[in-house]
């Protein structure tokens, strides 16, 4: 299995793959039930072992069961308690996805599912109190604490949003965790958190940090830049510090390149190593052999 070390990328294949199966659960009609008897009342239709499926290209690429199922005859709602479900995106990829319960407003093509619970390739778990989801408008939303987990990731955060038109998907508030990297584990902290799938890119904005064994960044705004493998750099901005092995850069913005141990202030730096303090326009550093080269001739040093 590939490594995957960028949160994002999870995360997106998560939301993305739950929306997908829960508008599949709750917009098909049932394939096979094994009983069916009216309710009290003779306004409800219960169907117990319910089986949903559907096909793609002759191939049945998902399947979502239900120990019972109400349908409303007179309003358009559908209940569910006990879901289980499967769902193939891709040759040697299965997602397994589990609810105590959900209900379906046909008519307005809405929805809910409670206690959530996703497991990715029996890698990684997306755990939810709830979930609800408006397929008219691509959205999937709670405003309950959000929980990723795998052998090389970690996120908690309150609030979630998935917008599938504009391919987004945001936790509002309280972000943490951490990533295993090419360079060893990096903690993460943020108000907010996003992730944009076109660009394969996320944002920790609020009082971001990022923190490693041989890297310390905080900042007001950081971007995460990966290739769907490894993270490739990370752009920080406002109020930029960036310690790497003993070195401090200050700036308002900083970009720091994992494979070539590379940090870029772009405005106004100011580096610090040992009681020496260097100032002027942007430069290019190796952390490893600490070899700032300036931008242009005008430097200032001072000595403490």
């Amino acid at each position: 299995m590939r490594n995957r070390t960028t949160i994002v990328y999870i995360a997106a294949g998560f939301i993305a793959i739950s929306l997908i199966a829960a508008a599949y659960f709750f917009l098909r009609k049932p394939e096979k039930t094994s009983h069916h008897l009216p309710a009290e009342g003779k306004t409800v239709i219960v169907f117990k072992d319910v089986k949903y499926s559907g096909e793609k290209k002759g191939l049945i690429d998902w399947e979502i069961r239900a120990k019972i199922a109400r349908k409303y005859i007179d309003k358009p709602i559908i209940e569910m308690e006990t879901i289980e479900g499967e769902y193939k995106p891709k040759a040697g990829t299965a997602v397994l996805f589990k609810g105590s319960k959900g209900f379906m407003d046909t008519e307005n093509e809405k929805g809910n599912v409670e206690d959530v619970d996703i497991i990715y390739n029996k890698e990684y778990t997306l755990e939810t109190k709830y979930l609800d989801f408006d397929f008219k408008k691509g959205l999937t939303t709670t405003s309950a604490p959000v929980k990723i987990q795998g052998s090389k990731l970690m996120l908690v955060g309150v609030g979630l949003k998935a917008d599938t038109n504009e391919e987004t998907i945001r936790i509002d508030k309280d972000v943490s965790g951490f990533v295993v990297a090419q360079k060893g584990q990096y903690r993460f902290a943020a108000n907010t958190f996003m992730y944009n799938l076109k660009e394969n890119t996320y944002v920790l904005d609020g009082k971001a940090s990022m923190k490693g064994e041989d890297l310390d960044v905080s900042c007001a705004r950081l971007s995460v830049f990966s290739d769907g493998e490894n993270i490739q750099k990370i752009d920080a901005r406002g109020k930029v510090r960036l310690v790497s092995k003993g070195n401090v850069a200050k700036s308002e913005q900083a970009v720091y390149h994992f494979k070539q141990d590379k940090t870029v202030p772009t405005t106004s730096p100011g580096t610090v190593k040992g009681r020496a303090t260097i100032g002027g326009e942007a430069f290019v550093r190796k952390s490893s052999n600490w070899k700032p080269a300036v931008g242009k001739p005008t430097m200032r040093t001072e000595k403490r």
